[in-house]
């Protein structure tokens, strides 16, 4: 099995998933369900259970990794559990076995193409620029570290917000594949296919970092805002998904993690 890795970023840290993540992403999947429409998220506890249960069993075969996202405050530094992201179906164009076969990858256990999805947040870290900074974290390890030579995406077509955002990272529309799976609201959806291959990574690369940018500023903006009127000590309760439980000191050792932080933006 290949060591998990992690992703840092100013708004965001993408985190291998774990079995302790799984009452922070219930939380994430179920308090407010209004944006998941086209979207498969899970629905309750079981559901939460079985998707952390797969996520793993994709990593150990080599066909996806899976990040829980956490959303970082950036004046506090505190950080939530917020939804999911993962680099997935993992092709090996080296591994001697063609077409590819789960179980069999490149002798560097680098793939040669990759796919992000699995992407959902609660509504609160939408059009933060918590998406933003994850997919210029995802696209940078899988173009730079791995050496990738496309990087795909896809949504329901009927998803026109999902398609948008999509493009908006520089992405290119490649078609519709029709009756693709079936769909997160039930019957069978149509999907919208889109694409990013290495030699447009270094211009969607800077769009995204002039996008993440712009998100930062205005989080610095907002930090510098004189406070009118000072508000009264407030009780804080501590919510229990917030808290993630102690490793377990009898647990079986896991791999270690590597952490990739994102690199500072050059001076203009």
């Amino acid at each position: 099995m290949r060591s998990p890795v992690m992703l840092r970023g100013r708004l965001c840290r993408l985190e291998p998933m774990r079995p302790d993540h799984i009452e922070g992403l219930l939380f994430a999947a179920t308090a407010d369900r209004s944006t998941y429409d086209f979207t498969y998220v899970p629905r309750d506890h079981d559901a939460v259970v079985r998707y952390v249960t797969l996520a793993a069993s994709d990593f150990a075969a080599g066909v996806a990794v899976p990040f829980t996202t956490f959303a970082i405050d950036p004046l506090t530094g505190q950080e939530r559990i917020v939804g999911t992201s993962r680099l997935r179906e993992l092709e090996y164009w080296r591994a001697g076995v063609w077409p590819p076969r789960h179980g069999h990858v490149n002798p560097d256990g680098r793939p040669d193409a990759a796919e992000i999805g699995s992407t959902w947040l609660h509504p609160s870290a939408q059009r933060t620029g918590i998406n933003t900074e994850a997919k210029l974290m995802m696209l940078t390890y899988a173009f730079q570290t791995w050496d990738v030579h496309r990087v795909s995406l896809k949504t329901d077509v009927r998803n026109t917000r999902s398609r948008a955002a999509i493009s908006a990272l520089g992405a290119q529309f490649e078609g519709i594949k029709r009756a693709h799976f079936p769909a997160a609201d039930g019957g069978v959806r149509d999907s919208a296919l889109f694409s990013i291959v290495r030699a447009e990574w270094p211009a969607a690369k800077a769009n995204l970092e002039a996008r993440l940018q712009r998100y930062l500023d205005r989080a610095a903006t907002a930090a510098l805002e004189p406070v009118l009127e000072t508000p009264p000590p407030a009780v804080v309760t501590v919510e229990p998904h917030l808290v993630e439980p102690l490793p377990d000191s009898g647990a079986e050792t896991a791999p270690a993690v590597q952490v990739v932080q994102a690199p500072a933006f050059p001076a203009a």
